[in-house]
């Protein structure tokens, strides 16, 4: 993949992954207080309400921070299978991971919250 040395590509995946680490602790860590267009997880059915916002909010932070860490495994194994393939299997990796938490988070607020956002 390109000329970037196999050493190159681990340390831009680890790079990404701490990057993507850091955002996970700042949004836990500082989450959004009110329904805002611009900070938090935004889907149709977190900004209900501010009790829809905040359980989400708190859940998606949560499994982010944990899918974080799990996604330093992908540069780690990638490295040692594939070398050359490192950072676009580490970005695509990340990815899902960030799919899967807008597909868990979704999944809790619908066991949470009726279609109104009101409790179960």
């Amino acid at each position: 993949m390109g000329s970037m040395s196999d050493t190159g590509q681990l340390w831009w995946a680890l790079g990404y992954c701490g990057f993507m680490m850091l955002l996970a602790f700042i949004i836990k860590r500082y989450p959004p207080k009110k329904i805002n267009p611009f900070y938090g997880y935004r889907t149709k059915r977190s900004m209900k309400n501010p009790k829809t916002w905040e359980a989400a909010n708190k859940y998606a932070a949560q499994l982010m921070l944990q899918f974080c860490l799990y996604s330093f495994l992908i540069p780690a194994v990638t490295y040692l299978l594939i070398p050359g393939w490192n950072l676009l299997i580490t970005v695509i990796g990340n990815t899902i991971l960030i799919l899967l938490v807008i597909f868990y988070t979704e999944k809790h607020l619908s066991n949470l919250f009726d279609e109104n956002g009101d409790l179960i």
